[in-house]
């Protein structure tokens, strides 16, 4: 890659970064300048990272001929999902190229490409830590703004860099890191009590903890038992229904289900046409649970919990989201690479970099049965190129110290 490309892809990723983080202390809604230069920072950021991604398309050619086309049918099922929403209404247009759940998250997969240049990781872990020190920055201004859940995304990546290892990083980077530690379970424990983040964290201790078995086979068994056991409980979910399985799991341990509604809703509210093929990026669905919950803060003159509007345009599960914008076609897409790249990275490789990625995507399928919806954020850029990286068969081939040539770490 020229230097002028890894320019562009630098900027383009701390654009992202900035959009968030502007996104966290303002929350732009509506039509005005300020909202305006906000969401063209966003927008800044597309651009250029795609621009990078269309000059090295032939990469793709690495791939096996069955991912290429998975790949494509993608990215076509991607153009459509937005193309359906065409709209002449300048709000509309607001609304889908100016927010992180819309558009683009279904072009998202092209970023994939990135991570066929494994080089392109030491961009990323370099953003990485631009947001940690934006993140460091935005805790001394809360007492300036309202806190609000956006801050979570730009904290998440630390999972990312756990599971990948720390050690790795130098000096500053750690100390960092281990602020932003700090900062992330102050978000969930103290400002938001977030459970999924409590158990993304949970999931990546416990998928180092199974790394350092000493035995080959029991840890490759372990992790076979654990990813049938996923498609399974997924097949489970989508044919018997959520409200079974939650109530399956209910007999084994305590736990409170907040999800059965929301798989319950959406299927009741869409036609098994649209099951299929989805409503389109601004898709909408209707929610009893929350016209009932706005009814009851208005009756109680706007005191307490408002809830969200009835006509939802994202869900907080992320399969439901892809089933809601793209159908089931999106959702199968979807889970075929993930699945390929979790079984090369976990079975098919002989270094820890790929086998670390492969526990990454590995966890983020896991938990998008309950929440992480596809964003065009750098959680999910971090997913798409680590699938693109363990895709590559060279990569894979590589031992620890081949790969650690390749990656600089910062």
């Amino acid at each position: 890659m020229h230097v002028r490309q890894e320019s562009v892809l630098k900027w383009g990723l701390y654009c992202n970064g900035l959009y968030i983080f502007f996104l966290f202390l303002f929350m732009p809604d509506g039509i005005n300048i300020p909202n305006i230069l906000i969401t063209s920072i966003l927008i800044f950021s597309v651009v250029l990272i795609f621009s990078v991604c269309f000059k090295n398309r032939y990469r793709i050619k690495n791939l096996p001929k069955k991912i290429r086309i998975l790949f494509y049918l993608l990215i076509f099922w991607g153009c459509m999902i937005i193309v359906r929403s065409f709209s002449l209404s300048i709000q509309d247009w607001v609304t889908n190229f100016g927010n992180i759940y819309m558009a683009f998250a279904w072009l998202l997969p092209v970023t994939l490409i990135l991570g066929l240049e494994i080089r392109n990781w030491n961009i990323l872990f370099k953003t990485i830590s631009m947001m940690f020190s934006l993140m460091i920055l935005a805790f001394f201004l809360l007492p300036f703004f309202k806190y609000n859940e956006e801050w979570i995304l730009l904290l998440r990546p630390v999972a990312f860099i756990l599971l990948i290892g720390v050690y790795h990083f130098r000096n500053l980077f750690r100390f960092k890191t281990y602020l932003i530690i700090v900062l992330y379970l102050a978000a969930m424990f103290l400002l938001s009590s977030r459970r999924i983040d409590q158990l993304f964290l949970v999931m990546v201790f416990f998928f180092l903890l199974l790394d350092k078995i000493s035995s080959i086979r029991l840890k490759k068994s372990f992790l076979k038992y654990i990813f049938v056991g996923f498609i399974l409980v997924l097949t489970f979910i989508f044919t018997a229904g959520y409200e079974y399985f939650s109530n399956f799991v209910s007999l084994l341990i305590d736990f409170q289900d907040s999800r059965t509604f929301l798989f319950t809703e959406l299927f009741a509210d869409m036609s098994t046409f649209e099951q299929f093929f989805g409503r389109g990026s601004l898709g909408t669905y209707y929610s009893d649970f929350f016209e009932r919950t706005r009814r009851y803060y208005e009756i109680m003159g706007r005191v307490g919990w408002a809830g969200d509007v009835p006509d939802r345009i994202t869900t907080e599960v992320g399969y439901l989201q892809m089933v809601l914008k793209g159908g089931f076609v999106l959702l199968i897409l979807n889970l075929l690479l993930y699945s390929y790249a979790i079984y090369a990275a976990i079975f098919k490789s002989n270094n820890k970099f790929i086998k670390r990625l492969g526990y990454y995507i590995l966890i983020v399928t896991i938990l998008s049965i309950v929440e992480f919806r596809p964003t065009f954020t750098p959680m999910f850029i971090v997913l798409w190129m680590a699938i693109g990286t363990v895709l590559n068969k060279n990569y894979r081939q590589m031992n620890d110290h081949e790969i650690e040539t390749l990656i600089k770490f910062k």
